[in-house]
């Protein structure tokens, strides 16, 4: 479902789901919940994420959460990385794309787990 303006001019969502004051926090944890459930079954999808350790699936699983799987799938060299096991490279691809400038701090906290494996 796409956001769209209602018959009054007002961004709403899902059925009828008003955006102009927000969302009630549990709210928003419950879609996020359900966001993350459907990132780590899209995770499987990802050439290599079986072979990864546990910090680098929660790593992939991170991106997919954030970027989606189709967009997470158009890193063609991440992906040839993870698939080949070669984490370094992996990294250094995560590292040289839009999203990375996108979320700064946290890219270079996700390549650097990626590379070494284990959280910093």
């Amino acid at each position: 479902m796409y956001p769209y303006k209602d018959t009054v001019g007002i961004m709403t969502i899902g059925y009828g789901c008003a955006l102009d004051n927000g969302w009630p926090e549990p709210f928003a944890a419950a879609v996020a919940k359900i966001q993350l459930e459907q990132a780590e079954v899209d995770a499987l999808d990802v050439p290599g994420y079986l072979n990864l350790s546990p910090m680098r699936r929660s790593v992939l699983i991170e991106m997919v959460f954030n970027l989606g799987l189709t967009h997470l799938m158009q890193f063609t060299h991440f992906i040839a990385a993870l698939k080949a096991g070669d984490y370094k490279t992996a990294a250094a691809e995560m590292l040289d794309s839009k999203w990375a400038t996108q979320v700064g701090d946290r890219a270079r906290r996700l390549a650097l787990i990626m590379e070494m494996g284990t959280d910093t």
